[in-house]
Order: structure tokens, then sequence, then C-alpha cells
């Protein structure tokens, strides 16, 4: 038999290969054994090796021996192998794997649909639910999965919940109680049927004893898909850091979630050995809701080896792409605040917006309270970003901005308050931006940033942005065109600009 791409039904403990459909993001069936063979990384996530002979679907880096071309059997996603009757391999683990690149996806709906059910989605509601959000039939959106991706939702959402299952077990002492709880499980009879489905084991059997966390803090690896400028994104965030909230030294972001009596619970992130390093508190908050929101801060889902090769192509930024490789795009910790920083940003510094923001957590946070995500310590006082319903009814144009914009804020406050949009990276990328300029002080740059850290699309380029029209010496309408080439990567384009723009300014500071 050919060695095609195939999927498999389990019969006993055996899976049995029968030819399918290729999904649309699995590489070519040459790229994929080259990648497998040479233990390529630039591929670890981008697919999946299963082998016959044993019924183990691995990454293609795992150290494991080789298994001979005819056993072997490739998927586009470990979802698939699962439906397929494989199991994930032991050694090499392939949750810890990067995820298939968003880029790889055709549909806008199978890219939107994957990030509600990182966040969630189905832990509780059905498909029909899901497909309800982009007009489209259950059925269309399992056909959608399984052309682009040789799975469902469903098997998705199963395996997503396994895999942070399986990390937990591995990296905590948490009991099985609570690691269903961080896990997204909402029963521990759902818990226990799904890890034995896909581990084929029962979670003890998983737990390890060696793990660096406490009973109040779990600690787990984030892989980084290489080039990444670490002091790129982490400077970036230092420099829009909201004090008391957020505190950036050197390769380290930290974030205050909430404040319990006289402790105050942090996340912590730092660079180690080429990846990230999370410090979890334990809360009463869903730790998979925790790693998917550092996932999106830190752009970890991008190909950067995609987007520098492409970039590197165009004369304009060539020579920064090649001296700073990996620049990243940094999400939001959560779209609201983003919104509103946008706001606060607009026209003035990035120094200036950030003394915008602190004086507003400082006026309007509350000084009590827990939700989440959302609490800091200012000067010493328990407060937090500002909710939507604290923001509806002030004048906040007193905190020294012009009132068209302290306006503008209310209006958004009021409208994501009542709920008529929703700020959030699940949502359609074009939709959500024409719905935000119809809010009056909120023009074409606001949209395009939130668009760009908060909807995270690849694409999205402000193009009156006053960095980009200084850089590229040119009009909106010009930038317009030059930007053509950087298509679909002009929010990454954008990052060179503006860290080209900071080192001009460097120099001229150490002239000075």
């Amino acid at each position: 038999m050919s060695n095609d791409y195939s999927a498999s039904m389990t019969t006993a403990n055996t899976p049995k290969t029968l030819t399918v459909t290729r999904p649309a993001v699995l590489p070519a069936l040459a790229v994929c054994q080259q990648a497998r063979l040479s233990r390529n990384s630039r591929f670890d996530g981008r697919f999946f090796v299963a082998v016959v002979t044993t019924g183990v679907y691995c990454r293609p880096i795992c150290p494991a021996r080789l298994p001979a071309e005819a056993n072997v059997r490739y998927f586009a996603t470990g979802a698939a192998a699962v439906d397929s009757g494989y199991r994930p391999c032991r050694r090499c683990r392939p949750e810890g794997a990067r995820r298939v690149p968003e880029w790889t996806l055709g549909s806008d709906v199978v890219l939107r649909a994957p990030r509600m059910i990182e966040n969630g989605f189905l832990n509780d509601r059905s498909v029909g639910r899901l497909a309800a959000q982009w007009g489209v039939s259950e059925r269309h959106l399992n056909r959608l999965f399984g052309i682009q991706l040789g799975t469902t939702p469903v098997s998705i959402a199963r395996l997503r919940r396994a895999e942070t299952a399986r990390q937990l077990l591995h990296a905590s002492s948490l009991n099985i109680t609570e690691i269903a709880h961080h896990a997204g499980y909402r029963s521990i009879s759902r818990f226990n049927h799904e890890i034995r489905a896909v581990f084929d084991s029962a979670p003890r059997e998983l737990r390890s004893g060696k793990h660096k966390g406490s009973a109040s803090c779990i600690v787990v690896t984030l892989p980084v898909r290489q080039p990444y400028d670490f002091v790129w994104v982490f400077d970036y965030l230092k420099t829009r850091a909201l004090a008391g909230i957020e505190d950036v030294q050197g390769l380290q972001y930290r974030r205050l979630l909430r404040r319990e009596g006289d402790a105050q619970l942090w996340i912590t992130v730092s660079e180690c050995k080429g990846d990230l390093l999370v410090e979890l508190p334990v809360c009463n908050e869903p730790l998979y809701l925790l790693i998917e929101r550092v996932r999106r801060l830190f752009d970890l889902d991008a190909d950067g080896a995609t987007i520098h090769e492409h970039l590197c192509r165009d004369p304009l930024l060539k020579s920064i792409v090649a001296a700073r490789p990996g620049l990243r795009v940094p999400g939001a910790w959560d779209g609201f605040e983003t919104a509103v920083l946008a706001i606060l940003g607009q026209q003035v510094s990035v120094r200036r917006g950030t003394d915008l923001a602190n004086a507003m957590v400082s006026k309007y946070g509350s000084k009590y309270g827990s939700e989440y995500g959302q609490i800091g310590a200012t000067h010493g006082v328990t407060a937090r970003f500002p909710l939507p319903h604290e923001l509806m009814d002030r004048d906040i144009a007193e905190l020294g901005m012009p009132g068209r914009h302290g306006r503008a804020i209310s209006h958004l406050a009021r409208i994501v308050n009542a709920e008529e949009i929703i700020v959030d990276g699940c949502q359609d990328f074009d939709g959500l931006c024409s719905r935000l300029c119809e809010v009056d002080g909120v023009g074409p740059w606001t949209a395009n940033y939130i668009r760009l850290r908060v909807l995270k699309d690849p694409d999205a380029f402000p193009d009156n942005d006053w960095v980009v029209l200084k850089q590229l010496a040119t009009t909106a309408s010009g930038a317009r065109k030059l930007a053509q080439a950087w298509q679909p990567w002009r929010a990454y384009a954008l990052m060179y600009l503006w860290c080209r723009s900071q080192s001009a300014k460097a120099v001229l500071n150490g002239n000075h």
C-alpha cells in the first residue's frame, strides 16, 4: 500500500488505515517525509506522525527510532490522529507541540472558531451554537473543519482539554477535581472518560513526581516558534505597562490577577532556554484561560520563519528584518482594556498615553472586588483597570485629554456593557472594526490598532500612523501601496517600522 494521506478506524486496539481527502493545512507528502526524517523543528505542530505498528502518534521532532515509511501516516492535527485510533506518544508529548499557524487556515470561520474553542466555548455548549456564531449550520462547520484540519470541532475541543489536563497532571500536585476544573471539564466522569479515551491511561498514571510548582502555583513551559525577538516583546510591554497592575523587568513580565486578603496573586512569564516559562497562581479561574491569554499576549501562534522569509524579500525592510529577526505583535490581555488604551493613545506619544491610562486606573479603578484579570495595586492602594459600567457616565476628559476622546471611551463602555459589541480576538475582523468606527472619536488608526492587538489580524496596518508615514516618507495612500508587498504580514512589517524608528531615536539620543 502506498503511503498516501490517510485516516484510520480503530478495530480492537489496532488502527486500520482508510484513504481520505488530504486536509488543506497538511504540508505536501514529500515535505512531511523530509521533515520527519530530518526531525526539522520548524515543522513541529505543522503535522503529526502516526505509526501503524505501535498505534502511537508523535511530533516530527520525536527522538524515538524512526519507523519505516510504509508504517507511517501523516495527520494535520493531533485530534485527527486521535479520531483515527492513535494515542499520544509519551516520549515527545504532542501536547507540547506548537499550534498550527493560522495563516495555513483557508477559511475565516475555521480561523476564528478554533479561537473560541481554545477559550472553552465547547466545554459547556454545543457545536450548533458555535456554528450559529458564524451564521452556518452545524453540518457545514463540521465540513469546513474536515476540509481544513481533517477533524471536527468536538475532537479539537476534546483533545485540547485532555492535553491541558495532562500538562497539569505532569506539572502540579493539584488533586483530580482541581485539575478537571482548570482543564475545562464540567464533571469528573467526563474528565476520566476523555483522559482514558485519548491517552489509554487513568489520570493517576499520568502523574509525575517531578514538577516545579507548588499547591498554590503551577509552572508550565510554552513552546516558542523561532525566530522570536524576546527583547522586543518584553520592551514593548514594558513601555505600555500599567503601574501596579503590570511589571516588566528584563525578560520577565508580571501581571497582578487579583488580591485575596493580604496576598497578591501574580502571573509571571519569563524567557527560559528559548521558550516561555509561566508561573500560574492557583485561583478560582481555570488555568487554561490564563494560559490562552499568555499565548495571545506573547503572539505564540505566529509562524516566525515564514514571516521572516516573506519580509526579507522586500528591499525596504530587508536590512532591519535581517538585523532583528523574529519581531512579534504583542496581543491584548483584555480586549476592552486595550481598546480604551488605544483611544487614550490617539494623537499622543506612547508615554503620554500610558500616563493617561495610569491616571484612569488611579481615579476610576475600584478599591475592592476581585474581577478576573483586572485587579492591580496603584501607589499602595488596591485598584484595577475600570470595568465598562464604571466608565459609562464619567467625564473622562478631566484626566487631561480632548473631550471627544473622553466621550468616545464612555460610548465604547456603554455599548460593551450592553453587550452590543464584544471586543475580543474571536470577532470578525472587518465587522468589529466597522462597528468601532461608528463611535464618534474612534478613527481608522484606533480601529486598526485594536485589530492589530486584540483581533490579532496579521495583516492589520494603520496606514495613517505617524511613524509609518515618517519612516516611509510618504502619504497614507502611498503607504498602502508600498505595504501591498508585505501582505498578508503587514502587522509584522509595522513592528519593523516602529522598531527602526525607536533605533533611530536611540542613536539620536546617544548623540546628544
